[in-house]
């Protein structure tokens, strides 16, 4: 396949993200046309994809789809990509993991160290938080992104305004398809404001950074945590790739915090974003993902 006729489209729910512009800086360095098309404009009608002017976006099969969105709202699009032959990245399959709940079960279920978490399914949260160690525990909004939803609870009331106030404001913005559901997650004093990024690429570990929190708990770049390089030590890196290996994962951002000489999983983000990580690094993340997604298409 010749490399000079493949193009990335590439569906954003922002135009503006940083992510769209660092892949349109790539492209442009391999003469490659990109295509972004604005997710929450497009129409999905029966089998066909239709951009924001009704016109049917025809995606040629020796083309590359990369999804900047979280795939909750756009595995409609990867599924029927999939039924026309069409690979999309991340593929239908990584929608799973956007549940903060489904991917502590799952680090569980292949014997990744994770927080205790339980899922709540009643106001009767003082009994539910026994489970996870008691308050003060960490409640989450199932499915979230960018550190929003997330709170430190200290007791069963603490917990019943978290998910009033989470139902507030869901409602200013809420999707037809949005199912909102609570965890609980045990606290580990020792691992507040800092947790370990460790991005992987087609089954190996690009790198890693340390977040650190400016104040408060929460770690996130974009909510002014700090980045730093960080070595990934064998232990890490084993977790990492298995996880990868065993979520049949192609590109993501696994999030870990230290619990003693130990690592907890805690997330998988695969739609990890990598503005911080390729300042703290120097690694070149975007050209990364499509130099091996093109080497993918081409021998496929």
């Amino acid at each position: 396949m010749d490399k000079e006729k493949i193009k990335l489209f590439v569906f954003a729910d922002n135009m503006k993200d940083h992510r769209l512009q660092r892949f349109k800086e790539e492209c442009d360095k391999r003469d490659m046309e990109l295509k972004p098309i604005n997710i929450y404009k497009a129409i999905v009608l029966n089998d066909k994809i239709l951009d924001e002017n009704g016109e049917r976006i025809d995606v040629e099969k020796n083309s590359i789809i990369w999804a900047l969105s979280n795939l909750t709202t756009g595995h409609y699009i990867a599924k029927i990509l999939n039924h026309k032959g069409i690979k999309i990245w991340p593929d239908s399959g990584a929608v799973n993991f956007a549940d903060k709940f489904f991917t502590n079960s799952f680090f569980s279920e292949i014997g990744i160290p994770t927080p205790r978490t339980v899922l709540v399914n009643s106001y009767h949260l003082d009994r539910i938080a026994e489970a996870v160690g008691g308050f003060p525990c960490v409640m989450k909004k199932n499915v979230s992104t960018v550190g929003k939803f997330v709170e430190i609870v200290n007791n069963e009331e603490e917990a019943k305004r978290f998910i009033k106030e989470t139902f507030k404001k869901a409602q200013e913005n809420i999707l037809p398809m949005n199912r909102i559901r609570f965890l609980l997650q045990e606290f580990i004093e020792e691992s507040k404001g800092t947790d370990y990024r460790v991005l992987c690429i087609d089954g190996e570990v690009v790198g890693a950074i340390k977040r650190s929190a400016v104040e408060g708990f929460k770690s996130n770049v974009s909510l002014g945590g700090v980045a730093s390089k960080f070595e990934v030590d064998e232990k890490l890196e084993k977790y990492a790739k298995k996880i990868m290996e065993k979520g049949n994962l192609f590109y993501a951002g696994i999030d870990f915090m230290k619990k003693g000489d130990d690592y907890l999983a805690i997330e998988v983000n695969t739609s990890a974003q990598f503005k911080g990580f390729e300042a703290a690094t120097g690694i070149n993340v975007a050209g990364k993902i499509i130099d091996e997604l093109v080497e993918k298409r081409v021998n496929s």
